[in-house]
């Protein structure tokens, strides 16, 4: 609506003027399109794409002098305009009206169905990562057999349930305008409730993702299972107080998700369920904190027992807290719901309230990457718009037809440059496919109408059943090119054996002003950012681990103050849970963790459009294993590094509970943290000051030092092997030692359930990071190894002889032996 109102006043002015203004006009609205900071604004191309068909169309069909045409159609009148409005707003009923009538399908694929099944495979993955816990608890320590098959399907459950959470995540938007239309609801089950589903499945996948590290990896160092009577021992004990107890959490859970998101329960029903739930939770926290007891009881005055089983109490710890914390998100849930009569319905009030707020939001003029976009697209399609402006690239070149110059840049401008690269080459592809079925067709049916209509029907059926998931544009737009091409486009009266030549150029020349413009005007390169933020991202890492170092060691001298709020510490995760929101945060700490996240943020971000981007001969290709393999390690890191800053507030939290006096405060855990995150702080500055000297230019690519510097640069990683077996060891130490100070000192050197937990949850932090670092050493070797190009092999004579000699960064010359 309004490029029609724009269209209609540059229609008043004479032709010289709208030529003059048009390239402008354009410009401007691509920096106003791709600049609002509108939530709403969800395709900015495609709005891009409609204003300058019907802003420019006008133009381009004007009729011109018959010396400067080689065909010309009668001048397009002051109806044009609305027309092409009109026909736009057709199309989009009828694809909404098609919508709406596959939703009333039993087999329809809408976002409503979907997600209504997704839920369902969410809660199914749940229950069954719950069974195959509670059979691994069950037989650990008894059954190794058993116990083994058990981990495999947590393992497997955990991934798959993840898997579908992404899936169900990308239905949600779809969902929530299927859900405007309230006589299309589906099987009464609200957006409100599908959403509580999915946020509380989401914070439960933190916790799953913590039981599968804990029960299927075992620490480097750990004594396995029968290798160690002592390991045996202590998991034949805790497998009997919590292998009862934990099924019947497992049962009571499945029940009480059943009966809050997939039955229509009254309100005392789900006061029953939250009850049952609660009652079961008790039962295990019981179990388990005798299991833990009985479990030290065996291994007092037994200095060998203490310290083999460290590792696998850390495990048993970490399990318990990340299961318990599962069950209690849906817990949570289920003591937040209200009844629907305390909802309050948006006003008119608030409807207005909320429009205006979107007025006053900023524009994103600061936003490097937005401003990039709006300038980019916006001298690309000024640049397009002079086919339709100069008179003879329209009247001599591209009569009726100039205006695909400038459609085709409106479409592939995208923010990544891989991805823009990639859009580009499907747009010539699917005009290629579509010219040469159109030919087909046209030379096979002549001027047939049916045969045109079927042949259409056609081609959309097969582009869509054949369509590549991750590259689907090619296939929809030849679909969609067929049909333009067959009718004409904008002019009728032209035959497809004269318009195609002409489709063809005019969408090649769209494609090579898009290039020119982001390879030479606005050059980047989404390759060039992944690499740049893989070395900056060890940096950033090794920053976190110097603070986080110092704000551990910082702990130990925080003083008791508010001795009354121990008793909220009978609940283990009272702390991890609720009470460290209240201890401030160290600013330098979360700082680090901040640009930690940004940069790997911003490498993910880049990571698929930068393996799409051609190399053209002038740089290597992301090696797509290595580096998603690296991204997900480094995702692995930043839950760790979440997890790790969560227990760091928690210890400072119990401590400044504890007097001065207090036995625990012997045991010195802080500063066991602290050396432990020091030694991983000083390995990485070592690694990064070699990557500094073999990659002086910032980016993770060869071309400054040989194959062998590189290589021995990520080998250090492998120390971190070294660095994990060495903190395990100074904790089985310390473990031993607070095994000890219990016979020694008494009880109160346990202290509280929680804080016990936080030590052990800590430890796994940490160790989980020093894992994780070491396997990105090792996707760093696979990437160096599969795209690193192989250096130059040449041959020199010694003494009639020729040898071989292996030049690695050199000047090519061999050297004598």
């Amino acid at each position: 609506l309004i490029s029609w109102a724009i269209s209609a006043a540059l229609s008043a002015s004479s032709t010289g003027v709208y030529r003059i203004l048009l390239p402008f006009v354009v410009a401007l609205a691509a920096l106003v399109v791709f600049l609002c900071p509108w939530p709403q604004l969800t395709n900015k191309n495609l709005m891009l794409l409609i204003f300058y068909l019907v802003v420019s169309n006008p133009l381009s069909l004007r009729n011109v002098s018959a010396a400067d045409v080689s065909s010309s159609i009668e001048d397009v009148g002051p109806f044009f305009a609305p027309a092409l409005v009109g026909t736009i707003c057709i199309g989009i009923l009828i694809s909404l009206f098609v919508h709406v009538i596959m939703m009333k399908s039993t087999r329809s694929t809408t976002a409503s169905r979907q997600v209504l099944i997704l839920m369902r495979q969410v809660s199914h993955e749940t229950n069954q990562l719950l069974l195959s816990l509670t059979r691994y608890m069950q037989s650990f320590g008894r059954a190794t057999a058993v116990a083994q098959q058990a981990r495999t399907l947590i393992d497997f459950h955990t991934r798959r349930r993840r898997r579908l959470l992404n899936r169900l995540d990308e239905y949600l938007p779809a969902m929530r305008i299927e859900s405007k239309l309230r006589f299309l609801s589906n099987n009464g089950i609200d957006i409100d409730a599908i959403e509580t589903f999915v946020a509380c499945a989401k914070r439960q996948q933190k916790h799953a993702e913590l039981v599968q590290v804990a029960t299927t990896q075992t620490l480097l160092g750990e004594d396995y299972t029968s290798m160690n009577n002592h390991v045996r021992e202590i998991k034949e004990k805790i497998s009997e107080h919590l292998g009862y107890v934990l099924e019947k959490l497992a049962l009571e859970y499945s029940r009480s998700e059943t009966t809050y998101f997939f039955t229509n329960a009254s309100k005392e029903d789900k006061e029953q369920i939250v009850h049952e739930l609660q009652h079961s939770m008790d039962d295990y926290l019981k179990a388990m904190k005798q299991a833990i007891y009985t479990a030290e009881a065996l291994l007092l005055n037994n200095d060998d027992a203490s310290r083999s089983t460290a590792g696998p109490m850390i495990r048993v710890r970490v399990t318990f807290l990340a299961l318990f914390s599962f069950v209690h998100e849906l817990h949570d849930v289920l003591n937040a719901t209200k009844d629907e009569s305390d909802k309050v319905p948006e006003t008119v009030t608030v409807a207005i309230s909320r429009c205006a707020s979107g007025l006053k939001m900023k524009w994103l003029w600061k936003d490097i990457s937005k401003r990039r976009l709006a300038t980019k697209t916006a001298v690309g399609l000024s640049l397009a718009s002079l086919w339709v402006s100069i008179p003879y690239l329209n009247g001599h070149l591209a009569y009726t037809h100039s205006v695909w110059v400038g459609i085709t840049v409106a479409s592939i401008s995208l923010e990544k440059t891989g991805a823009a690269y990639t859009k580009a080459l499907d747009r010539l592809w699917g005009t290629l496919i579509a010219a040469a079925y159109s030919l087909f067709v046209g030379k096979v049916f002549h001027v047939n109408a049916i045969a045109k209509l079927l042949a259409l029907t056609l081609i959309t059926f097969i582009s869509t059943l054949l369509s590549n998931p991750n590259r689907p544009y090619a296939s929809r737009y030849a679909a969609t090119s067929v049909g333009s091409i067959l009718y004409g486009s904008f002019d009728r009266q032209m035959l497809v054996d004269d318009y195609v030549p002409t489709r063809i150029m005019l969408i090649f020349v769209g494609v090579t002003i898009f290039l020119f413009v982001e390879m030479l005007l606005f050059p980047r390169s989404s390759r060039t950012v992944v690499q740049a933020q893989t070395m900056q991202l060890f940096e950033d890492l090794e920053q976190f681990f110097y603070q986080s170092s110092k704000s551990c060691s910082a702990i130990s001298s925080v003083s008791g103050e508010d001795r009354e709020s121990i008793e909220n510490f009978f609940d283990p995760l009272w702390m991890l849970r609720h009470g460290y929101k209240e201890i401030n945060a160290i600013s330098s700490l979360e700082d680090s963790v901040n640009v930690v996240k940004n940069t790997f943020a911003l490498a993910k971000d880049e990571m698929r459009p930068g393996k799409l981007e051609p190399s053209l001969g002038m740089s290597i290709s992301l090696d797509s294993v290595g580096y998603d393999h690296l991204m997900s390690e480094s995702e692995n890191m930043i839950v760790q590094i979440d997890l790790l800053v969560v227990t760091l507030r928690s210890l400072r939290g119990y401590y400044g509970q504890i007097s001065e006096e207090h036995p625990v405060r012997d045991l010195q855990w802080p500063s066991l943290l602290s050396a432990s995150l020091l030694r991983i702080a000083q390995q990485l500055s070592q690694i990064s000051d070699e990557f500094r000297l073999v990659f002086p230019h910032g980016l993770f690519r060869p071309g400054a030092s040989d194959i062998t510097h590189i290589i021995g640069a990520v080998s250090l990683f492998r120390r971190f092997a070294q660095v994990r077996l060495s903190i395990l060891a100074d904790f089985e130490e310390r473990h031993a030692t607070y095994l000890d100070d219990i016979v020694l000192a008494g009880e109160e050197v346990r202290h509280t359930p929680g804080f016990r937990l936080t030590i052990a949850l800590a430890v796994s932090a940490i160790l989980g990071l020093g894992k994780s670092l070491q396997n990105c050493g090792r996707h760093l070797e696979r990437i160096v190894e599969s795209s690193f190009p192989i250096e130059e092999v040449k041959c020199s004579a010694n003494n009639g002889q020729a040898t071989a000699a292996i030049q690695y960064g050199g000047s090519g010359e061999s050297n004598d032996s």
